[in-house]
């Protein structure tokens, strides 16, 4: 798994550095002189065709290649000691900032997307492509603040922290936590597929906030299911 995160970023690092040289037009003078003549009222959609027709590779190697190094990194962090030790946090407040990093990286995330696509002008200069998005972010961050701590509720049942991810098993499992892991991984995918590393790295946070919340309440049920009158049986003996 380690050799496998190496890789991930080396080649990640690779596409940056071929990236690097390339121009984000393969002729910059002729776009701007067609795209400044453009005019009408279908004048937007004719910039999109426009700009596609004349970008090169440059912009998408860097995106596919910021994805690349962003899974690398995870996957250093989160597989450190391989898959069969892979655990969740030792204590609930790690899960907490866990998810919390979720939510703020997803509303930064999309505000640094805005301002990068508008850098690589991928907006046309008429079009208020920014402010309107930008003013939303105060009400998608209270929403997904709110979903945080609804999700978050999970720790106040039943939950034993520190518990080994290979041993989920359907029994014992919550159905909800599974549900929106599934959704959340599905998605993530479909952000990786496409290069959006800002995405990508909110999706593996809200995963990983979801999977620890998963395995949690997993095993504080099975913890519970196995109390004796005298003491608490060591589940490490159930792995």
């Amino acid at each position: 798994m380690r050799n496998s995160a190496i890789i991930l970023i080396l080649l990640g690092l690779s596409l940056l550095g071929f990236s690097w040289p390339l121009e984000p037009y393969n002729n910059q003078k002729a776009y701007e002189a067609a795209y400044y003549a453009l005019e009408g009222e279908h004048k937007s959609q004719q910039f999109h065709e426009l700009r596609t027709l004349y970008l090169t590779k440059k912009h998408t190697l860097e995106n596919y290649g910021l994805t690349l190094i962003i899974l690398g990194v995870f996957s250093l962090l989160l597989f450190f000691k391989g898959w069969n030790n892979f655990k969740i946090p030792k204590n609930k407040l790690s899960i907490a900032i866990i998810g919390i990093s979720a939510v703020i990286v997803t509303a930064f995330g999309y505000v640094a997307e805005l301002f990068l696509e508008s850098s690589r002008g991928t907006f046309p200069h008429w079009a208020d492509s920014i402010g309107i998005p930008i003013a939303s972010v105060p009400i998608m961050a209270v929403l997904l603040c709110a979903w945080f701590a609804l999700n978050l509720m999970g720790l106040l049942k039943p939950f034993k922290t520190g518990g080994l991810v290979k041993c989920l098993k359907m029994n014992n499992i919550n159905y909800w936590f599974l549900f929106i892991l599934s959704i959340t991984v599905l998605l993530t995918l479909i952000l990786i597929f496409r290069g959006y590393f800002w995405m990508v790295t909110a999706g593996i946070l809200w995963s990983y906030y979801y999977l620890c919340l998963l395995v949690g309440r997993r095993d504080g049920v099975l913890e519970k299911k196995l109390q004796c009158p005298s003491k608490i049986i060591n589940l490490q003996q159930y792995y």
